[in-house]
């Protein structure tokens, strides 16, 4: 292989790094935030947001995996705040979501998958780099919580409860 052969290759490499994201994720990411952003009707905003997770974490392990720790907590945050404004949306809406829980189940479902990703970010990230990954787990796990309080509110008792 001669020294021309080897350009296109060394072109295509820095070519992958300046862009981490696929072409695909990247329009996923553009396609969910316009739906997003146009949609007015709060459920179907919890499930854009379920599928705007999914394109956005992709993305964010794809920004680790070159060594972008930085741009992946970019990803993540906007996620956290897309899905702390549909919960508070979701909250006025003033439905019970143990009987109506479309949306905050979407929404739930994807807080879980998207706080996994996080955790798993923080564990691949330097110890330095590690805090913002750590406190966005945090929130995430505070917010799955909330949404798991609110679709289950009537939980068995454990095992160790009922002995005492």
């Amino acid at each position: 292989m001669g020294a021309r052969a080897l350009i296109p290759v060394c072109l295509l490499g820095l070519a992958m790094t300046a862009f981490p994201q696929s072409a695909r994720v990247q329009k996923d990411i553009a396609k969910h935030q316009a739906e997003y952003a146009s949609e007015t009707d709060t459920v179907r905003r919890a499930k854009i947001v379920a599928k705007l997770g999914q394109a956005e974490s992709k993305a964010a392990q794809q920004s680790v995996d070159i060594g972008n720790f930085v741009e992946a907590l970019d990803f993540m945050k906007d996620y956290d705040e897309k899905a702390s404004e549909t919960d508070r949306a979701l909250d006025k809406m003033g439905v019970n979501p143990e009987s109506h829980s479309n949306g905050f189940r979407q929404l739930q479902i994807s807080v879980r998958e998207n706080l996994r990703t996080v955790r798993q970010i923080a564990n691949r990230a330097a110890f330095d780099q590690r805090q913002p990954f750590l406190d966005l787990a945090k929130h995430l796990d505070a917010l799955n919580q909330k949404l798991l309080g609110e679709l289950f509110p009537r939980r068995p008792r454990a095992a160790s409860e009922e002995k005492q």
